[in-house]
Protein backbone atom coordinates (compact mmCIF):
# COMPACT_ATOMS: atom_id res chain seq x y z
CA UNK A 1 0.00 0.00 0.00
CA UNK A 2 1.53 3.22 -0.83
CA UNK A 3 1.55 6.51 1.69
CA UNK A 4 -1.00 9.17 0.62
CA UNK A 5 0.56 12.46 -1.07
CA UNK A 6 1.03 15.47 0.93
CA UNK A 7 -1.44 17.48 -0.85
CA UNK A 8 -4.37 15.23 0.47
CA UNK A 9 -3.38 15.72 3.93
CA UNK A 10 -3.46 19.42 3.57
CA UNK A 11 -6.69 19.32 1.70
CA UNK A 12 -8.52 16.75 4.80
CA UNK A 13 -7.29 19.26 7.10
CA UNK A 14 -8.34 22.13 5.58
CA UNK A 15 -11.78 20.41 5.23
CA UNK A 16 -11.58 19.33 8.90
CA UNK A 17 -10.81 22.94 9.85
CA UNK A 18 -13.39 24.44 7.89
CA UNK A 19 -16.27 22.08 8.89
CA UNK A 20 -15.43 22.85 12.18
CA UNK A 21 -15.61 27.06 11.57
CA UNK A 22 -18.54 26.48 10.48
CA UNK A 23 -20.46 23.87 13.30
CA UNK A 24 -18.88 26.83 15.93
CA UNK A 25 -20.02 29.31 13.99
CA UNK A 26 -23.61 28.06 13.30
CA UNK A 27 -23.30 27.39 17.34
CA UNK A 28 -21.84 30.44 18.00
CA UNK A 29 -25.20 32.79 16.26
CA UNK A 30 -27.04 30.03 18.05
CA UNK A 31 -26.21 31.27 21.23
CA UNK A 32 -26.37 34.65 20.49
CA UNK A 33 -29.71 35.05 19.08
CA UNK A 34 -30.56 33.17 22.16
CA UNK A 35 -29.24 35.58 24.06
CA UNK A 36 -31.02 38.24 22.67
CA UNK A 37 -34.30 37.00 23.38
CA UNK A 38 -33.17 36.77 26.87
CA UNK A 39 -32.39 40.26 27.04
CA UNK A 40 -35.61 41.31 25.60
CA UNK A 41 -37.33 39.21 28.21
CA UNK A 42 -35.64 40.81 30.95
CA UNK A 43 -36.71 44.09 29.46
CA UNK A 44 -39.77 43.23 29.31
CA UNK A 45 -39.89 42.04 32.41
CA UNK A 46 -38.40 44.60 34.27
CA UNK A 47 -40.79 47.10 32.58
CA UNK A 48 -43.14 45.24 34.24
CA UNK A 49 -42.16 44.80 37.14
CA UNK A 50 -41.75 48.88 37.04
CA UNK A 51 -45.39 49.54 36.30
CA UNK A 52 -46.64 47.09 38.97
CA UNK A 53 -44.25 48.65 41.43
CA UNK A 54 -45.51 51.92 40.90
CA UNK A 55 -49.03 50.54 40.98
CA UNK A 56 -48.81 49.26 44.15
CA UNK A 57 -47.00 51.81 45.89
CA UNK A 58 -49.42 54.34 44.88
CA UNK A 59 -52.06 52.82 45.94
CA UNK A 60 -50.84 52.40 49.52
CA UNK A 61 -52.28 55.12 51.99
CA UNK A 62 -49.67 57.28 53.28
CA UNK A 63 -51.76 58.44 56.10
CA UNK A 64 -50.99 57.52 59.68
CA UNK A 65 -54.15 55.15 61.43
CA UNK A 66 -54.35 56.21 65.00
CA UNK A 67 -53.30 53.74 67.08
CA UNK A 68 -56.26 51.54 67.96
CA UNK A 69 -57.86 51.01 71.46
CA UNK A 70 -56.85 47.85 73.11
CA UNK A 71 -59.59 45.16 73.01
CA UNK A 72 -59.96 44.00 76.20
CA UNK A 73 -61.04 48.37 77.38
CA UNK A 74 -63.39 47.92 74.19
CA UNK A 75 -67.48 46.61 75.29
CA UNK A 76 -68.25 43.28 73.54
CA UNK A 77 -70.71 44.44 71.65
CA UNK A 78 -68.92 47.46 70.50
CA UNK A 79 -65.76 45.11 68.98
CA UNK A 80 -68.15 42.10 67.17
CA UNK A 81 -69.65 45.38 65.23
CA UNK A 82 -66.42 46.71 64.65
CA UNK A 83 -64.83 42.97 63.92
CA UNK A 84 -67.87 42.15 61.23
CA UNK A 85 -67.72 45.48 59.69
CA UNK A 86 -63.57 45.30 59.17
CA UNK A 87 -64.30 41.63 58.14
CA UNK A 88 -67.08 42.68 55.23
CA UNK A 89 -64.65 45.92 54.33
CA UNK A 90 -62.25 43.18 53.59
CA UNK A 91 -64.26 40.77 51.71
CA UNK A 92 -65.61 43.56 49.31
CA UNK A 93 -62.13 44.53 48.79
CA UNK A 94 -60.90 40.91 48.06
CA UNK A 95 -63.81 40.91 45.54
CA UNK A 96 -63.43 44.02 44.22
CA UNK A 97 -59.31 42.46 43.26
CA UNK A 98 -60.89 39.25 42.10
CA UNK A 99 -63.18 41.42 39.45
CA UNK A 100 -60.22 43.83 38.55
CA UNK A 101 -57.95 40.79 38.02
CA UNK A 102 -60.11 38.91 36.01
CA UNK A 103 -61.17 41.77 34.13
CA UNK A 104 -57.76 42.38 33.11
CA UNK A 105 -56.94 39.10 32.25
CA UNK A 106 -59.63 38.37 30.31
CA UNK A 107 -61.86 35.45 32.37
CA UNK A 108 -64.97 34.66 33.05
CA UNK A 109 -66.38 36.46 36.19
CA UNK A 110 -68.21 34.75 39.23
CA UNK A 111 -72.23 35.25 38.76
CA UNK A 112 -71.66 35.56 42.33
CA UNK A 113 -69.40 38.74 42.65
CA UNK A 114 -70.88 40.53 39.90
CA UNK A 115 -74.29 40.26 41.51
CA UNK A 116 -72.55 41.31 44.40
CA UNK A 117 -71.20 44.79 42.64
CA UNK A 118 -74.54 45.47 41.35
CA UNK A 119 -75.89 45.52 44.58
CA UNK A 120 -73.76 47.79 45.57
CA UNK A 121 -73.58 50.14 42.55
CA UNK A 122 -70.24 49.04 40.58
CA UNK A 123 -71.09 48.20 37.20
CA UNK A 124 -68.24 45.39 35.83
CA UNK A 125 -69.90 45.01 32.61
CA UNK A 126 -67.18 45.39 29.30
Amino acid sequence: MEPMPWWFWILLWTALVLVSAAVLGLLMWWVIRRFFKLLDEIGTLGQDMTERWEKSSSSVATGIREAPVPGILIPVHQAREEYLRERTKRHERHVAQRIARRDHRGQPQNVRDLYRGDKKGKSHAR
